[in-house]
């Protein structure tokens, strides 16, 4: 099995400059050991379960309760039936081969 997960997590009553907050969820996601990519607007976070992705949003809120009075969390996840690793990478080469040729 193969999840990929999208996230973006932070305090709505902290003003304009966040990333004090969000990189204590980019922490939570490294620590997790998982394979990940930060992107301007959302992290990307590959695993073969789905538990320690639960895991890291139990986390992230927990964290951000500690900070704040109310949390935006936008999040996706898609499924995949299939032994397939490294789908972060994977799917941005086929996408890039696709609008390269």
């Amino acid at each position: 099995m193969s999840y990929i997960l999208s996230i973006s997590m932070f305090p709505v009553d902290k003003g304009d400059s966040l990333s004090q907050y969000v990189s204590k969820i980019s922490q939570i996601i490294h620590e997790s050991g998982l394979s990940y990519v930060i992107t301007p607007m959302a992290t990307m976070i590959e695993s073969d379960e789905i538990d320690p992705l639960l895991e890291i949003i139990k986390k992230g809120l927990e964290t951000m309760q500690q900070f704040s009075n109310r949390i935006y969390v936008n999040m996706a996840l898609d499924y995949r039936n299939s032994p397939h690793k490294n789908r972060l990478k994977q799917k941005v080469e086929s996408l890039q081969s696709k609008i390269n040729s």
